[in-house]
């Protein structure tokens, strides 16, 4: 028997992250020792107050449905940590949906409001599930070129340059995968006349907000003269609080834009995990020294690998101001990005992801991400240097 796949579907591929990371696993089971900087989630166990608070949770019966936009003490400290850290305002009872990880608040978002034909101005590169997520709702993926040589920040202009009268969307996401970028305070302040002059709605994805280093700084464009009431802001606790396995991730903003996402999430999930929203609630409200340590020692591994690319022939690398990823150019060695990313699984037992799984503009770098032992950073770099000094440079 023969049935069709949805249209919708044919053309989406599966993700070139996981493949990478499929094959480092099977080597790993013929006993070779990979080093792991391929997938984008902390190395880090979470933290123990947060782990009790769910316990508790379980041990009290907390098992069961939630409402639909997650339990009221977890809106109420999102509320709280908003104001506190991001300056937004919002009502927890109206303004708040809690998720399942930050990539179903995303979905939702963009099955809310995109329509087929509809334009969404996408970063390139980026995480490309941006890209499909948009395709599978009928929507139109437009691509806004990064550049190394602007630190891979969005350029105003060349968003400008790209919206048509089918534009309808702006996907932001600073501190920035793959690259690292953080979007400056000015750069945000031009995309916000852009927004409110074309009436666009603007995605921004925040998950990497605390994972900042150096003197650069976050803000989120909501705060902005005149964006509340056309963002929709997107965070949650995987990466600050290295707790991706718990699924959990919320979208905020004003009740008329929020409303239509809860009726996706309604249909979608229901409602996150019981039991894992009393341990978010431990996260926000408890102690915040679990992630200041953290980000303080995945400082000490980008200094450490930054210095390491630099060394090298034929690779540049913009030093990353957020997030856990270096994003290097191998374009001297006359490779693409996939055929590299090969050589450095299969030769240097490294695995990373080629660029070009984030966007055309990604072809000729691979993300590095050090959220992985400084140690075996080091090793790695090691073995890394001696492929590449082996290597016949194509051209």
């Amino acid at each position: 028997m023969s049935i069709e796949i949805s249209n919708r579907l044919a053309s989406i591929p599966f993700s070139s992250i996981r493949e990478i990371f499929e094959e480092a696993n099977a080597m790993e089971k013929r006993g070779m020792k990979i080093t792991h900087m391929e997938i984008g989630r902390p190395d880090f166990d979470t933290p123990i107050h947060i782990k009790e608070a769910a316990n508790e949770a379980l041990q009290k019966g907390h098992v069961h449905y939630t409402s639909n936009n997650g339990i009221q003490e977890l809106r109420e400290a999102i509320a709280d940590k908003l104001k506190r850290d991001n300056n937004i305002m919002v009502d927890p009872n109206k303004e708040i949906v809690v998720s399942v990880g930050c990539k179903e608040a995303i979905v939702n978002t963009i099955l809310a409001y995109i329509n087929p034909g509809d334009e969404v101005l996408i970063p390139d590169p980026a995480w490309l599930e941006y890209q499909y997520i948009v395709e599978l709702a009928g929507g139109v993926g437009v691509s806004i070129p990064l550049r190394e040589e602007e630190g891979f920040n969005l350029n105003p202009e060349d968003v400008r340059m790209r919206i048509t009268s089918r534009t309808k969307m702006l996907i932001l996401n600073s501190p920035h995968n793959p690259t690292g970028a953080v979007l400056p305070e000015e750069n945000l302040k031009e995309l916000a006349e852009i927004a409110i002059q074309h009436n666009l709605l603007v995605l921004s994805d925040e998950i990497y907000e605390k994972l900042i280093y150096g003197e650069a700084k976050h803000v989120s464009i909501a705060t902005l003269p005149g964006m509340f009431e056309r963002t929709v802001t997107i965070n949650g606790f995987s990466k600050a609080y290295a707790m991706d396995g718990w699924r959990l991730g919320y979208v905020a903003g004003p009740t008329a834009l929020i409303q239509p996402i809860m009726k996706v999430h309604q249909y979608n999930t229901t409602s996150a995990t019981s039991f894992a929203q009393y341990g978010a609630v431990a996260a926000y409200a408890g102690t915040q020294e679990p992630v200041r340590e953290m980000v303080k020692e995945f400082d000490r591994r980008r200094q450490l690998l930054v210095s390491r690319l630099s060394e090298l022939e034929n690779v540049s690398c913009v030093v990353p101001q957020g997030a856990f990823y270096v994003f290097p150019s191998f374009k001297g060695t006359g490779m693409t990005s996939k055929e590299l990313a090969t050589l450095l699984l299969r030769e240097a037992q490294i695995a990373c992801v080629p660029g070009s799984a984030f966007g055309q503009c990604g072809e000729g770098y691979v993300r590095m991400a050090y959220s992985t032992e400084y140690e075996d950073i080091n090793e790695a770099m090691d073995r890394l240097a001696n492929v590449l000094k082996n290597l016949k440079v194509k051209g």
